[in-house]
């Protein structure tokens, strides 16, 4: 139960007291309080009160934030006896968003070093669907590159880079593996997340040797803020079923809650006329909950536990249950076994400790047509942080370490691959007044194959003038991969897999640029962000298609590969709420260089565009959501006769529309049309006719293979 101002003069004398209230001076009930510099922060009451217990005596910076206000930085001192009072104002541009992804401490998006990118639950609520995967791509710079025209393994570039390049956290956690990227992002439902944090660009200091083009991630929904009971259910034209739930307890010391998830698809369907299904089938059933310690208000310790279990399937509308694993009727089955813990611990006896760590088994039991593909991998994953302040200087010193297996059934792995990382980083920000502030830090991860491997990074951002920043981000990435769990060519199809040397790990240079700018337009100012990227790898790991049109060949690149570009990216709250959108669209270049040779990467679009835009009719309590992207072409696998297909693919464009009519009661139904233009690509597949033969291939995806479709869906919620 947290204090009251009144109920505590004369007492506490280490602690601040406050009250977070609107314009008009009405309450905002549990806004998030942050101390700057330290992991510690509290939740405000119904009423807006708050109380944080434990400081010691001197000035401090408070962060005081809720959905939909601008957050305040409000500086403070612990020991007096006034009560603070905070005022938030309606953000119209969201620039003020809390982040913790881009330092691993609490900081806005406007005074972050890092540029980060924050995707709230609302925005995702923009176009319904429960795959995490679908929820993003209409983020610029973000694109789903679809693997497997069969069982839609699927994958997130970020700027061009593919998908196992990007990082993908949940609450700052490394739970997503290279084996899990192939399905367990789908497996992540967006009923469970709070807001999604996004970086472009290099974040290996912090998070890794893997996150070389950024970092996806996902943060889930804090026990405290959920609501009492919730659910969403959703049903489509194509006889697809979901339904999502939960309920949580009431805030308090300890606070939880449980959630659900359970999608269905059983109906075949051939849009394309090639005999296969043009999505895949599956059962799914996902359990997750959340504990949350917080004695006094005051945030001690948390801890997450998720189930997931899937069965999926593509192929051609004869397959049946007994055809599994048999070369008589073609299909692609796969089980998925996947567990995630994670928690973390803030010792009452420092503000500056924290203590955090995370374990996952994946296991994955699958036919490909008569190829058979079983795999298990375990990760457990800690970390140790300590973030003390000193003048100027915002530290962050940690020791991390990872411990991981895994085993398949292929070639490649004759005997368990087990490695032990132990890594240790450090990073120190300053600020300056004349608003420049400088972050640099260096991580060095030691892997018993290839040594100590260090990981530096830098980060610079200048506030020119009232509305424009700077922001330069530059860093080094390496990254030792596993072929049959990233690359699914490797997994499926008739191509004899064949590595031509020991793969050397791959190393990364890369430097991003983004300039801010907000451009006032009276009370409704819009945000203007370009972004320049560059990366350049050394020994790239490279499938060759076109040396054997029976064979993918992999070796170390001899010679670089570039991925660079340009992003322009603009947001407008029109009116506060009545009319929002957001518009973006990223030039790229990504090729490969080989003997004086050039050509571009599969599958990298030169140029893709995003819009999303939300009306809400306010004399009746109705809202409109579109979604769109624009893809231009992208170089594809080339093929010889008589399956020759064209080696780029042509522009093509997706809407998605959606509206949503509010009941009083928190009930609301939403009714949406997905890829409302109808536009799905050919085949994906070559010689469907013989799926077991040496040239049937599924990698030739570069659009949409599922046409239009509704979905009708009703979301419930009540309290907190």
């Amino acid at each position: 139960m947290l204090s009251t101002a009144g109920e505590v003069a004369g007492q506490n004398r280490d602690a601040v007291h406050g009250r977070v209230v609107r314009q008009s001076g009405s309450p905002v009930p549990y806004a998030s309080i942050a101390v700057v510099g330290s992991q510690r922060g509290v939740i405000a009451d119904a009423d807006g009160r708050f109380r944080v217990v434990g400081l010691p005596l001197g000035d401090y910076v408070l962060i005081a934030s809720a959905q939909g206000f601008g957050a305040v930085e409000t500086r403070v001192r612990a020991g007096s006896a006034e009560v603070v009072t905070i005022v938030l104002e309606p953000d119209p541009v969201a620039l003020e968003a809390l982040t913790v992804t881009g330092t691993m401490k609490s900081a806005t998006v406007a005074e972050s070093p890092v540029k980060v990118n924050v995707v709230p639950r609302a925005v995702l609520q923009r176009n319904a669907t429960n795959n995490l995967v679908e929820a993003v791509q209409f983020v610029n710079g973000i694109y789903n590159q679809v693997d497997c025209g069969v069982c839609y393994t699927n994958s997130l570039r970020i700027n061009g880079m593919e998908g196992p390049y990007t990082a993908v956290l949940i609450d700052g956690m490394p739970l997503m593996s290279s084996l899990a990227s192939v399905y367990g992002l789908n497996g992540i439902n967006p009923a469970l997340i709070e807001q999604i944090e996004i970086i472009k660009g290099p974040s290996s200091t912090l998070y890794g040797s893997e996150a070389m083009a950024g970092v996806i991630n996902v943060i889930t929904k804090d026990p405290r803020f959920a609501p009492r009971l919730a659910v969403d259910a959703w049903g489509t034209s194509d006889a697809e079923g979901n339904l999502d739930f939960a309920a949580s307890t009431r805030p308090g010391d300890v606070s939880g809650f449980l959630s659900g998830n359970v999608a269905y698809n059983s109906r075949f369907v051939d849009g394309n006329g090639d005999g296969f299904s043009d999505f895949p089938l599956n059962r799914r059933g996902v359990v997750f909950g959340k504990i949350d310690v917080s004695p006094a208000g005051e945030r001690r310790a948390s801890l997450t536990a998720k189930y997931l279990y899937e069965d999926r399937f593509g192929g051609v509308e004869g397959w049946t249950r007994k055809h599994r694993g048999s070369d008589q009727v073609y299909g692609e089955s796969i089980h998925t076994n996947r567990v995630e813990i994670l928690g973390a611990y803030l010792p009452r006896w420092s503000n500056e400790i924290r203590l955090e760590g995370s374990y996952s088994w994946h296991d994955q039991d699958s036919w490909y047509g008569d190829s058979p593909y079983a795999a298990s991998q375990h990760i457990a994953f800690g970390n140790a942080l300590w973030g003390p302040m000193f003048g100027r200087h915002d530290l962050l010193i940690g020791a991390s370490l990872r411990y991981q297996t895994y085993d398949d059934n292929t070639p490649a792995t004759t005997e368990i691959d087990r490695r032990l990382i132990p890594g240790v980083f450090a990073q120190d920000e300053l600020r300056f007044a004349n608003g420049v502030t400088v972050l640099g830090g260096v991580r060095a991860d030691h892997h018993e194959e290839h040594g100590v491997i260090a990981s530096p990074r830098v980060a610079f951002k200048w506030d020119a003038f009232e509305h424009t920043s700077f922001r330069i981000n530059a860093g080094t990435g390496f990254r030792v991969v596993n072929l049959f769990t990233e690359d699914h060519a490797a997994l499926t199809g008739a191509r004899e897999v064949l590595i031509v040397s020991q793969l050397e790990p791959e190393r990364s240079r890369s430097v991003t640029l983004n300039v801010n700018q907000v451009v006032e337009f009276g009370p409704n100012p819009m945000m203007i962000d370009v972004d320049l990227f560059h990366t350049r790898f050394s020994n790239k790991i490279v499938p060759d298609y076109d040396v054997d049109p029976n064979q993918i060949v992999y070796d170390n690149l001899d010679g670089h590969a570039i991925s660079r570009g340009v992003g322009l990216t603009l947001n407008q709250n029109v009116d506060f709420d009545r009319f929002l959108y957001s518009v973006g669209v990223t030039v790229q270049d990504v090729y490969t260089v080989e003997a004086e040779q050039l050509a571009d990467e599969f599958f990298a679009p030169n140029v893709r565009g995003v819009l999303s835009a939300t009306y809400n009719a306010r004399s009746v309590p109705l809202r409109f959501d579109y979604t769109g992207s624009i893809t231009g072409p992208m170089r594809l696998p080339a093929y010889e006769a008589p399956f020759t297909r064209a080696e780029r693919s042509p522009t093509y464009a997706i809407h998605n529309v959606q509206g949503s009519w509010r009941i009083e009661g928190g009930a609301e139904f939403y009714l949406s049309v997905k890829n409302l233009s109808d536009y799905v690509q050919p085949s994906a597949l070559i010689d469907p006719a013989n799926p077991f033969g040496d040239d049937f291939d599924t990698a030739y995806v570069y659009g949409p293979l599922r046409g239009r479709h509704l979905m009708l869906g009703l979301r419930y919620g009540v309290g907190r």
